[in-house]
């Protein structure tokens, strides 16, 4: 037995020894291309696009798509899900669409998509997983692939977050594999075929996860000029699961038809038109799905035409529970409206458990959001939108609406009316005269006596002279009325305090559009003015600037400083602009930066004065991104440095670091307080499904 083992050993070293030999003289390709080959394989395809750059120009195609949907798994859970409420009932687990568009690129990313035909099973032709189309047209030499998201392995910019192999070279072109340094969710692994001499992609393999969706995408790139910038056939795979519930997904798009639909042809459901289009055929199951789908609208126009004679009795259960309060209440509502569907609407779930929010300071907060607009032209626009929330420890309610009208889009033109109430603001100086009628150092109860509800209107109109020079008028009302009004009017004080100023705004951008950013303010309040108490200057100046950099990085800048010219006493608030807590946060891109996250509310209506700073660095791949396992489903960090100086915070600091994932949000901040500790506190945002 050994003597055997013995052979076997030397017959496979003996193999291994000639396969060596040979190789020496005979060298395959992949071999014989060195390393300083490879380089300039890979940094011709890095530069690729940028000789193809003189040729830039829109691009028209014409798109036909076919997916199909597989319900695996499933529990009511899916109901919450949006865009997914369609398929979380019924008998049906599986489902198929197909749709005709026209589709202009530029520079690789689609910009405008006109659908002209659309059929498929799906209830009412919702839309579903929308999220994925853009996985069907990469833009694989951008800085990142999908929109803003996914770090591209073939922009040269990203070159530090991956590897790269040369794994073969035949007929003129090569298989370059590649894998990121850290798997994270911001990058890709897979492989493409390079043509040698000029570096162009030809077609990708790429493989990810982001945002709960696991995703692997075929792409052929298109064949010269501009249009091999842009897919020429793309095949998605996706993958959904969460809790119990898991879903399959498997789109094809076809690129660069030479049908043409008719002008006329828009969004209809025409059959024929979309069998006289179809790039692919369908196979067995997706016929099947369609035969059930024909065979369910002919009972349907049946039972039809015996209600007509004998009408069916009123089903609650599926009229109101699944038809009505299930689909507007647990899913965002979309839509447009008007002559050629200029106008469009979208509001956020009535009710969603998976979109409520939770602070320390304010319990569970429910926010409803609702935006919409209608195009006149291209030069003039309606925009509206409704904030709305409910912090139910505080039992407090906010409201914001602003509604703007842009008359000169070249100009940034627009007059804007904006309503809000429900924010807090704290006056010492006017609870300091109730204590002194009452003969208290200080006010025992639970309710502070120094709060006040703000309720305010403004009025204003921008326009730019330039892209360096602009102008904002305008005019502001407040109304203020103190929390706890009993003490007050013991003490033979008014509750409520009223404001009227005019204000102006002058802006400066002294490296055009897109540099920073220099405003000052300034807002004279106007005494017996719609019984206004307050008569006030104060004065602000603000420079900000965010500056984004290479593989999805960004530096943010905010320095300011504001101050009151007149006395101030118990009927002037001091109420800053530039300067205020924001009572409706929202997730990760909604102010997390520029502002101050453990400033007790106090502070922003003491002082005559304050001067501040914000700074922000935020990257996909900076700290914990690198951590195996863990760091891979972290999409950004940030790190924060605060600093505010105001007449009693002569040094306050505050310095953080926050990171979001699929989920939530989450940012740690230390308070320091003239150079002492001032505390330690939390800060948390909900992000799921925000992309969706």
């Amino acid at each position: 037995m050994i003597y055997y083992f013995c052979i076997m050993k030397a017959h496979g070293l003996l193999w291994v020894v000639c396969l060596t030999v040979l190789s020496l003289f005979f060298p395959s390709e992949a071999v014989a291309m060195g390393r300083s080959a490879q380089r300039e394989l890979i940094w011709r395809m890095f530069h690729y696009s940028d000789f193809i750059s003189q040729q830039l120009d829109s691009i028209h195609s014409n798109t036909y798509v076919k997916y199909q949907f597989n319900v695996e798994k499933r529990n009511p859970l899916l109901m919450c899900v949006p865009t997914l409420y369609h398929l979380s009932y019924g008998d049906d687990r599986k489902f198929v669409s197909e749709s005709f568009s026209s589709i202009t690129f530029f520079g690789g990313q689609p910009v405008k998509s006109i659908r002209h035909a659309e059929i498929g099973t799906i209830r009412r032709y919702r839309k579903t997983m929308p999220n994925l189309l853009p996985y069907l047209t990469p833009n694989i030499y951008n800085e990142t692939l999908v929109g803003e998201r996914i770090l591209s392995p073939f922009h040269r910019s990203n070159r530090i977050f991956y590897k790269y192999r040369v794994t073969g070279e035949w007929g003129g072109t090569v298989w370059l594999r590649f894998r990121p340094r850290s798997f994270n969710t911001q990058t890709v692994k897979g492989y493409a075929r390079v043509d040698y001499e000029t570096g162009q992609v030809l077609s990708a393999h790429l493989e990810g996860e982001f945002d709960m969706i696991h995703f692997s995408i075929d792409v052929v790139m298109g064949d010269d000029g501009i249009l091999s910038l842009i897919p020429k056939e793309c095949t998605l795979n996706a993958r959904f699961s969460l809790l119990g519930n898991r879903l399959t997904a498997r789109h094809q798009a076809y690129y660069n038809l030479p049908i043409e639909a008719p002008d006329t042809l828009t969004d209809t459901h025409d059959a024929s038109f979309i069998a006289m289009v179809r790039q692919d055929s369908l196979t067995e199951e997706q016929q099947e799905m369609y035969a059930r789908q024909e065979e369910r609208v002919r009972k349907k126009a049946e039972s039809r035409e015996v209600e007509a004679e004998q009408p069916r009795k009123f089903n609650f259960a599926k009229d109101v529970l699944w038809d009505v309060i299930g689909d507007n209440v647990l899913n965002r509502i979309k839509g447009n409206f008007g002559r050629d569907n200029r106008g469009s609407f979208r509001t956020s779930p009535l009710f969603n458990p998976l979109y409520l929010e939770y602070s320390k300071r304010r319990g569970v907060t429910y926010r409803f959001d609702i935006r919409g607009n209608y195009i006149f032209d291209d030069n003039c626009a309606f925009y509206g939108r409704i904030k709305l929330g409910y912090a139910f420890r505080q039992r407090q309610f906010y409201l914001n609406l602003p509604l703007e009208y842009a008359f000169d889009k070249a100009h940034d033109g627009f007059v804007k009316f904006e309503f809000g109430m429900g924010d807090r603001i704290s006056n010492e100086l006017v609870a300091q005269h109730v204590l002194d009628v009452k003969r208290m150092d200080e006010w025992n109860e639970k309710v502070p006596i120094d709060d006040f509800r703000d309720s305010y209107v403004r009025l204003g109109a921008h326009y730019d002279f330039s892209d360096y020079f602009g102008v904002q008028l305008g005019t502001v009302f407040h109304r203020r009325v103190a929390v706890e009004k009993k003490p007050y009017r013991e003490s033979g004080l008014k509750v409520d305090y009223r404001s009227f100023s005019p204000m102006l705004e002058l802006q400066y951008r002294p490296l055009g559009r897109k540099g920073p950013i220099i405003t000052a303010d300034y807002e004279r309040g106007v005494k017996g003015v719609m019984k206004s108490d307050n008569n006030y200057e104060r004065w602000e100046f603000d420079l900000s600037y965010l500056h984004s950099m290479a593989c999805m990085r960004a530096l943010s800048l905010r320095l300011g400083g504001g101050f009151y010219s007149t006395a101030i006493d118990k009927y002037n608030f001091v109420d800053y602009t530039n300067f205020r807590e924001n009572n409706l946060p929202g997730g990760w891109n909604d102010e997390w930066s520029g502002s101050f996250e453990l400033l007790r509310r106090k502070w922003y209506n003491t002082s005559r004065y304050y001067l501040r700073a914000n700074f922000t660095y935020e990257s996909p791949l900076l700290a914990i991104s690198w951590i195996p396992f863990v760091g891979h489903f972290i999409e950004k960090e940030r790190v924060y440095l605060n600093m505010l100086r105001t007449e009693e915070l002569h040094h306050y600091e505050e310095i953080g670091y926050g990171f979001t994932n699929r989920i939530f949000s989450v940012g740690a901040f230390l308070a320091l307080r003239n150079g002492k500790y001032d505390g330690f506190g939390m800060k948390f945002g909900f992000e799921l499904f925000s992309d969706w």
